[in-house]
């Protein structure tokens, strides 16, 4: 029998339930009110950079969310998600970082790729991983390592709208949701999990998760960040 689990804030309080035999999988919605994403003006920069950019911060349609990253954490996620670290690719290409959002597991390697004919710069934000700020010009390479699981902040600092994300997990059980809000995270062992929700403008959400064999749909809903307005009398 498919079980359903939906929850809302970070402190919503559920109980544990069966996940489907190994796989976590749902769909990410945010009910709040969201703009069209505002059309990047790239200056003098507009024979350089051809391709019409857009915010990519909150990409939301019909209240699913993209670029939600999803990952697995606790007790038992320590001693029972193993995996080795990948290869994962950033290219500075049409004068914005592709892709958005960089997902990858610690110790793994990111390949840093500069496909503009215009020089640009990767900069580094980060608390726990050593910062990066190297200029590239164009088809110049490089490689760099993240040991430590964070979110780190990706800017450029030659073109102010250039920025991105490099999600560093503590295992390679995780997910990125796609344009249509969906995520899925296969061949999870069984056990009791954290199941986290981070998103760059809406913060983080989690849930206490047992993975049994009873089917679950786990669906997540970020809380309303619109400004509320309180009318005066």
């Amino acid at each position: 029998m498919l079980r359903t689990l939906t929850f809302i804030t970070l402190l919503t309080a559920l109980p544990l339930s069966p996940a489907l035999a190994g796989t976590l999988k749902g769909t990410i919605h945010y009910n709040g009110a969201v703009a069209e994403p505002p059309v990047i003006d790239t200056g003098k920069y507009k024979k350089a950079c051809p391709v019409e950019l857009k915010d990519e911060s909150l990409l939301v349609k019909d209240k699913a969310v993209k670029n939600v990253v999803v990952w697995l954490s606790g007790k038992d996620a320590k001693k029972k998600l193993k995996g080795k670290p990948g290869t994962y690719t950033l290219d500075q290409k049409d004068c914005r970082y592709e892709p958005h959002v960089t997902v990858m597991t610690k110790g793994s390697e990111l390949e840093i790729l500069s496909s503009d004919p215009i020089n640009h710069n990767i900069h580094t934000y980060s608390f726990d991983n050593d910062p990066i700020n190297i200029m590239f010009t164009p088809g110049q390479e490089d490689v760099q390592a993240f040991e430590e699981p964070e979110p780190v902040k990706v800017e450029c600092d030659l073109h102010a709208w250039m920025k991105a994300w490099v999600f560093v997990t503590p295992n390679p059980y995780f997910s990125l949701s796609r344009s249509d809000g969906t995520f899925e995270i296969p061949d999870v062992p069984s056990g009791k999990y954290t199941l986290n929700f981070w998103h760059e403008k809406l913060g983080e959400v989690s849930q206490k998760i047992t993975v049994g064999d009873d089917p679950q749909e786990i669906n997540v809903e970020f809380p309303d960040l619109t400004p509320k307005v309180t009318q005066k009398h």
